[in-house]
């Protein structure tokens, strides 16, 4: 039993990367093959239960008088504790991937061991242990080790009134995201690239540890969540939309004249007695002031104003403009009036491309008869604070991806035009700039028999 399991963890790591493959399936109304796969992950659990399994069928045949009798119950009592928690942080922290990798590694050493030692007392040299082993390092390499390259791969489709769900809303139209996957390359992966299509490489270096990779990815969801919703409630007449209220200070350079005036997180609220909420109201305000002219700042720092006196610099890239020394971004708030409730899908880590499909979907909810007019939507970009559609990568993948699906028309950012014909000329690829290019399009192109002047509400 500890060889079956181990056979099985060879199987599910090679089917794990080509989970794209069954996306065109559907199981009843909504449910896509992404929605099975956060059932299916949990299949993960089956192997360090075989191995505990296995562990205590040896503990109640093991007898007192048997060699290595106390060494024995040690080592497999070890492989009942590790799969245990293996079992749990696969079960409870299933997104959690370094402590679940860490535990299921954990239980699969401790197999070896015993299958090593179990061996050895049958002959001299445990050949067939060691051969075992072998192989597998062998064979995780091949399918994990991690190379200088970055691989981006056809994905799954998700639908989108599954994954955000506005409260008051009802769902009208059928609404589709597509997720790609982007990830360090694994030497397997030029074979999949033979067998498959849109398998493309990239020599990149992230410039972080894949942890912070992750949260920075997190992050992005969370934002493009935030975005697509308050711009979708501010289309429907209920809220203002992505309002900025000032200039957040997110990096300080080296030898900058703010160095311990200015603080990380604090807000540029005014400039000399000039109020200003935007990062382009700021670069204008700088544009008035000669490099290394002293100046007033006004900054929120926490709950408190602040008044600061500070020097400038000269830009190194336009001698003749004045500098901080800072990196900065807009400080946003969100007004997002009523609640939406997200669904949490184990394979969308992040990322930010799909908030202007999210807010075509919450506007679908909050629109009496919807706006697709019976057309299957898939769409992908990023939303901005004014309703623009921004670029996205693997546009090629995502049109492909979309194209073994029964979608009718796929929105794309006017810049990923080309990639996503590329991807799959066949599919009707529809570029925007906005959202409102989205909704207008659909409006112009209803299908079976929908309308714009559609006044039935439908449930």
């Amino acid at each position: 039993m500890y060889y079956w399991g181990m056979v099985l963890t060879m199987i599910l790591c090679v089917l794990g990367e080509l989970i794209w493959l069954p996306d065109p399936l559907r199981f009843g109304i909504g449910y896509f093959w992404m929605d099975a796969l956060n059932l299916l992950v949990y299949l993960l659990a089956l192997i360090p239960l075989l191995w505990m399994i296995a562990s205590i069928r040896t503990l109640l045949r093991v007898r007192p008088a048997a060699i290595d009798f106390r060494w024995t119950r040690i080592r497999n009592w070890a492989v009942c504790i590790a799969g245990i928690a293996a079992i749990l942080c696969i079960l409870i922290a299933p997104k959690q991937l370094t402590l679940s990798l860490g535990a299921f590694g954990l239980t699969w050493l401790l197999v070896f061991v015993e299958v090593y030692f179990s061996e050895r007392l049958r002959r001299k040299l445990p050949f067939r242990s060691l051969t075992a082993f072998v192989l597998t390092i062998c064979f995780l390499c091949f399918l994990f080790w991690p190379t200088r390259y970055m691989v981006t791969y056809p994905g799954l489709s998700m639908n989108m009134n599954r994954y955000a769900q506005v409260s008051g809303g009802n769902v009208h139209g059928e609404i589709s995201g597509v997720l790609v996957f982007e990830r360090p390359a694994f030497p397997v992966d030029w074979v999949y690239a033979k067998l498959f299509p849109h398998y493309t490489f990239e020599r990149e270096n992230l410039g972080m540890s894949l942890g912070a990779y992750n949260q920075l990815v997190q992050t992005m969801k969370e934002d493009a969540n935030a975005s697509g919703s308050a711009i979708a409630f501010q289309k429907v007449g209920k809220g203002k939309g992505i309002i900025s209220e000032g200039v957040l200070v997110t990096a300080i350079a080296k030898g900058s004249p703010v160095e311990g005036i200015m603080q990380l997180g604090d807000v540029i609220v005014e400039v000399e007695g000039h109020p200003l909420i935007t990062l382009q109201e700021l670069t204008a305000r700088m544009a008035v002031i000669n490099p290394g002219d002293r100046v007033e700042v006004s900054v929120l720092r926490g709950n408190q104003r602040v008044m600061l006196a500070t020097a400038t610099r000269a830009n190194p890239d336009d001698p003749k403009r004045a500098v901080f020394g800072i990196q900065a971004s807009n400080k946003l708030q969100y007004d997002i009036p009523e609640i939406v409730r997200y669904h949490n899908y184990l394979l969308h880590e992040g990322g930010p491309s799909h908030g202007a499909i999210l807010a075509l979907t919450l506007i679908d909810q909050l629109t009496p008869c919807g706006v697709t007019y019976g057309n299957h939507v898939a769409g992908t970009g990023t939303i901005g604070a004014d309703g623009l559609v921004g670029t996205i990568g693997g546009a090629e993948q995502k049109a492909y991806t979309v194209s073994r699906t029964d979608a009718d028309v796929f929105f794309v950012p006017v810049d990923n035009e080309a990639d996503a014909r590329k991807g799959a000329p066949g599919l009707q690829v529809v570029p925007v700039h906005s959202l409102d290019d989205m909704i207008n399009w659909l409006r112009a192109h209803p299908k079976q028999g929908n309308s714009p002047s559609c006044t039935k509400e439908s449930h």
